[in-house]
């Protein structure tokens, strides 16, 4: 299996964030409706096995002048290097764990991300 493949393996049965299964915060609905709009970042995580709504933890951080701030990572990703983009709105950086068991994947995915309120 591919990196992708394998990551969309460990994240199959992962809740969607912004419902019942995962948090029904504000927060994580707003993030979970706001996140999807952003095609080139989703395309990206896609081409990943990473679907942008399955992520670990969302924590809305700041609310300034219109605007929320978002964090979002992904504990564990499977990935061949370390990486870091910018899409629109986000920046998302894969890389090394150094705290992930041997028998996980040995990488993160961080979101960093702000959506107009």
């Amino acid at each position: 299996m591919d990196t992708k493949q394998l990551n969309e393996e460990f994240y199959s049965k992962r809740a969607l964030v912004g419902t019942i299964n995962h948090c029904i915060c504000g927060d994580c609905v707003f993030y979970a409706a706001k996140i999807m709009n952003n095609y080139p970042l989703v395309e990206f995580l896609h081409s990943k096995g990473l679907d942008p709504r399955k992520a670990d933890e969302v924590w809305a951080y700041l609310e300034k002048g219109g605007y929320k701030y978002y964090t979002v990572d992904f504990f564990e990703v499977y990935a061949d290097i370390e990486e870091s983009h910018t899409f629109e709105n986000a920046k998302v950086t894969i890389r090394y764990n150094i705290y992930a068991e041997k028998k996980t994947p040995t990488y993160t995915c961080t979101i960093d991300v702000i959506f107009k309120i």
